[in-house]
């Protein structure tokens, strides 16, 4: 497989394989003497395992890992405890004979490689995440009613930044859209969960919204909020988006802005690409209060990047001031 990769890899006249590891152990020690600008990693290997790879690089000399293994077909904690410990992404071997089938998604590993190399490596360094099981006073009549959450790559990460720091209390629904395989958003919604006291969820298409509760689209949908006699419920939309879809962030936000009009919040955070940048539009000229993350604590300034550029954002945060900011706009 090694062989196969580099070979596949070095057929691309912008990247460069600059050697080879066996285990993690090796992995580790390769990084912090030859310096890739990517680490391309399997998660399953004799003796030291991927996941030592990733905690290791990380804590000593934290670089861009993209996961590359068959064990997300099968055991997508992995791919969310891999994530949790600071790697990138994560792209699964194909299912069968993989040697024979690897060739299949060679640009899928291009353009993975290609967006490592532009994250801001200082965002990688992995954060203790200290859980707030405090409550806030908030107020009876709410400026906002909603909250939509849209992110791609790094995006765990800042999500994960956020809801720790919210209240066990917070008065409205939350709803993200991160980009993620559809197999991995059960085990995401899982470890938020564990982490927080508000609770977490997968949105159900049909289900009313409830206040407190954090909602994570789909992964194999587009996923829309539509208002009914009983209250917003989470629908489902056949549309595709041009920048993104299964979930498409346009799609959520755009409908939030129609439900919602200025009683909504959106916000962008890291990621490649345009996704949200039309549907915080929209949000924005409905009169929604707008926020984007800022360049230097963004993995990958992309979307966030986006809704600046358009006139669209009205305000811009770091990542470890999200949280604060959005319990001070509900108070």
């Amino acid at each position: 497989m090694r062989i196969v990769l580099s070979d596949i890899i070095n057929a691309s006249p912008d990247i460069e394989v600059v050697d080879t590891a066996t285990n993690g152990k090796e992995a580790t020690e390769k990084t912090k003497l030859l310096k890739p600008d990517v680490v391309l990693l399997d998660l399953t290997m004799k003796d030291y395992d991927g996941l030592y790879a990733v905690k290791h690089i990380m804590d000593e000399f934290p670089t861009p890992i993209v996961i590359l293994s068959s064990l997300g077909n099968t055991d997508p904690n992995a791919y969310i405890e891999a994530i949790g410990a600071g790697a990138l992404d994560f792209l699964n071997k194909p299912a069968g004979l993989a040697n024979s089938k690897i060739r299949d998604i060679d640009h899928q590993i291009f353009n993975k490689i290609r967006a490592a190399a532009q994250v801001n490596v200082k965002t990688l360094v992995r954060r203790q995440v200290v859980k707030n099981s405090n409550q806030h006073t908030f107020e009876s009549d709410l400026p906002y009613e909603a909250i939509v959450i849209g992110a791609s790559t790094g995006g765990t990460g800042a999500i994960e930044q956020i809801v720790t720091k919210l209240p066990s209390n917070m008065p409205v629904p939350i709803v993200i859209g991160q980009h993620m395989p559809a197999e991995f958003v059960n085990s995401f919604a899982a470890r938020l969960n564990e982490l927080i006291p508000l609770e977490v969820k997968v949105a159900s298409v049909g289900e009313n919204l409830r206040r407190g509760v954090i909602y994570i689209a789909p992964g194999d949908c587009n996923i829309v909020l539509r208002k009914t006699a009983g209250g917003v419920k989470v629908s489902l939309t056949q549309q595709e988006y041009p920048e993104f879809n299964h979930p498409s962030i346009d799609a959520l936000m755009e409908s939030a802005a129609e439900v919602y009009g200025k009683k909504a919040m959106g916000i962008l955070l890291t990621g490649m690409g345009k996704d949200g940048a039309a549907g915080m539009g929209k949000m924005f000229q409905k009169g929604a209060y707008t926020i984007s993350q800022d360049e230097k604590t963004s993995v990958v300034y992309g979307m966030p990047k986006a809704v600046f550029e358009m006139g669209v954002v009205k305000r811009v945060l770091p990542i470890h001031e999200m949280a604060t900011f959005i319990v001070s706009a509900l108070s």
